[in-house]
């Protein structure tokens, strides 16, 4: 029999100490030694909710009192795109984001969960508000008659051209 073993581990215990001691199960993560009343958790995203809102609310406010001119000067085309409101929701809506993903990893799910939510419908609400001002600023082209609007501003029904049609009379 060999007295001698090979094998790293014995019976009783490791006889080689693990360069990674495993932790502790009593004391767990930092974070799970405090746990967190589900009801809080909810009041606490429903309070940011309201805080966010009204974040969003003023910069609207503030962007739709800057885009009146009072005294401009009017333009002849359409007014170009203006970037500024679909930024500075798009930016609201990541730090949203952001918050979200930091109460998740911070064991409040369901306050991380609730501003992911918010976060989403911004996104959706700042998606509509850069379509609605891309079309605003471009508009449909109004379609051309189909008819030579010169002479005598008749259509000419029978298909042919502008000089069949003055020459009848139609």
């Amino acid at each position: 029999m060999r007295t001698d073993r090979t094998v790293p581990y014995d019976r009783v215990g490791m006889t080689h100490p693990s360069p990674s001691p495993r932790p502790d199960r009593k004391s767990g993560p930092p974070y799970a030694s405090r746990a967190v009343n589900g009801c809080l958790d909810v009041v606490l995203g429903l309070l940011l909710v309201l805080l966010e809102g009204l974040i969003c609310a003023v910069a609207t406010i503030r962007l739709a009192f800057s885009r009146t001119g009072l005294g401009g000067t009017e333009t002849a085309g359409p007014p170009p795109m203006d970037w500024t409101p679909v930024l500075v929701l798009g930016g609201i809506g990541a730090v949203i984001c952001l918050i979200g993903v930091v109460l998740i990893r911070g064991n409040w799910p369901r306050a991380g969960a609730i501003q992911l939510l918010v976060a989403l419908a911004l996104c959706v609400v700042t998606v509509q508000v850069g379509h609605e001002d891309y079309r605003r600023s471009h508009p449909t082209p109004a379609p051309a008659p189909s008819y030579g609007p010169g002479g005598t501003g008749h259509q000419c029904l029978s298909g042919g051209d502008d000089r069949e049609c003055r020459d009848s009379g139609s």
